[in-house]
């Protein structure tokens, strides 16, 4: 027992030993000054920066030429002039335009007038042959009547009838007469063709031959019926009924008619298109602005000969831009149209604007061997002016309620992202971090770290796992 005992005295005071030592080192360890920060939750950008220039909207710039070759007559603007869409800018010498438009308007009232006068004519046409056919159907009718009763014999009505049927075509043929004495006044003062001439004499002519037939029916029914006298009386029936024939034979001429109609119609329009087509070649001689805005430059005075490929003058509307932005091809994918982008331009480039994205193109430029992306912007306050240089912004995504650090906090340890958390016992401890979006001197984590927690955000580089720290001021 004594043996073992002094045996383990010596063991005691090396174990001893070796444990103050041990302490006295740690103790004697440096301790490293740091400063800190809390590690904090918010939103975060990820921001793409780019450079480009400001330019007009396409459809709110124009370079205005004239529509038909001339000489400039007035040029009613100047550079810097306000212009309204729609805006008179300059004339054209109009030469002989103003004559060919009158000219073409009287030719437009002369087919007017030849239309009305053929509608007039196939009306008095149509008129007559239908009163032909009624006064040739009655006619032939009378006719019928007269050979009946020289068939079956005279009696007092049939005299009386006679009588009323010779009456009755008297009064077609005085009808008749005062139609062709009309007809002949119109012929004379050239208002009427010759074949209605000639229709009208036909009428009385028909008109008269009645008379003549009515005349014969009546003798025969006062005298008695002889074979003689129905043989007339068949010959008369047959007249009439050729009368009547002749009078319907009449659509022919109002086809005539009708078709004079077609024609003058159709020259009334071919007339009315060339009217409007020498006025649309003198409204060529005004020059408009197609846009609302502003002259910024004018390239022609009066007196100067151009054509359809001169540009006058040019009119700009900047109420509102496009910026034209030059975007890294590889950088494109993270562009979505509505991405906010902040930009200042070369006029102020205190003055922060802000437009959204609207076309992300996919053609690679060659020359600058970037992708170009449009996006615009209002300015109303017009202090954005075309061709500037931008500096701009662009906001690819947003992150809210994001881990953040210091950019300060983020040290390379090993070739991986590393963060040293401040503990409470005095003692910095290594966290491998991922990290995520990053604007300006702030940094997403996407894990291994917590609100509220403390990070070094001086000093980090000098400091090992487990190294002593002391938070400065």
């Amino acid at each position: 027992m004594k043996l073992h005992a002094l045996l383990a005295l010596p063991l005691l005071a090396l174990v001893a030993g070796c444990g103050s030592g041990s302490t006295e080192e740690e103790a004697a360890r440096p301790v490293v000054e740091v400063s800190v920060a809390s590690v904090t939750r918010g939103s975060i950008r990820s921001i793409l920066e780019s450079t480009g220039t400001l330019a007009p909207l396409p459809d709110r710039e124009a370079k205005v030429s004239p529509l038909a070759p001339g000489r400039i007559r007035t040029m009613l603007v100047t550079t810097g002039d306000k212009v309204a869409r729609g805006q008179t800018i300059a004339t054209l010498d109009p030469g002989a335009s103003a004559g060919l438009v009158e000219q073409a308007r009287a030719s437009v009232r002369v087919a007017e007038a030849t239309l009305d006068q053929a509608r007039v004519n196939l009306q008095l046409q149509t008129r007559a042959q239908s009163s032909s056919v009624s006064q040739a159907m009655l006619n032939v009718q009378a006719q019928r009547i007269a050979l009946a009763k020289l068939r079956a014999g005279s009696r007092p009505q049939e005299v009386a009838q006679a009588e009323a049927a010779l009456a009755g075509a008297q009064a077609t043929l005085a009808n008749a007469e005062q139609n062709l004495t009309r007809s002949r006044t119109l012929f004379g003062e050239g208002l009427l063709a010759r074949k209605d001439l000639e229709s009208a004499q036909a009428e009385e002519r028909t008109a008269r031959a009645a008379v003549t037939s009515a005349e014969q029916a009546l003798s025969m029914a006062k005298q008695g019926n002889r074979p003689e006298d129905v043989r007339a009386g068949e010959l008369a029936l047959a007249q009439a009924e050729q009368e009547l024939k002749a009078a319907r034979g009449q659509d022919v001429q109002n086809a005539a008619k009708k078709q004079d109609v077609l024609i003058a119609e159709g020259q009334l329009s071919a007339a009315r298109a060339a009217l409007q087509s020498t006025v649309a070649q003198a409204r060529t001689l005004t020059i408009v602005s197609p846009v609302e805005g502003t002259v910024v430059g004018r390239t022609v005075n009066p007196g100067e000969t151009v054509d359809v490929t001169t540009v006058i003058a040019t009119i700009v509307n900047l109420d509102r831009v496009r910026i034209l932005l030059n975007v890294p091809p590889d950088r494109v994918g993270q562009i979505t149209p509505g991405d906010v982008v902040e930009f200042s331009a070369d006029v102020d480039p205190q003055l922060r604007h802000s437009a959204r994205i609207t076309v992300v193109n996919q053609a690679l430029d060659p020359t600058s061997n970037t992708v170009q992306v449009e996006a615009v912007a209002d300015n109303a306050d017009r202090t954005l002016k075309d061709d500037g240089f931008v500096k701009a912004s662009i906001v690819t995504r947003i992150r809210s309620n994001a881990i953040l650090v210091p950019a300060s906090a983020l040290v390379d340890k090993d070739g991986k992202a590393t963060v040293f958390v401040a503990g409470d016992d005095g003692v910095a401890h290594a966290v491998e971090v991922r990290t995520g979006v990053r604007e300006g001197d702030r940094v997403e984590v996407l894990g291994g770290l917590k609100q509220g927690q403390q990070v070094v955000t001086a000093g980090a580089f000098e400091l090992e796992d487990g190294t002593k720290i002391k938070a400065g001021q």
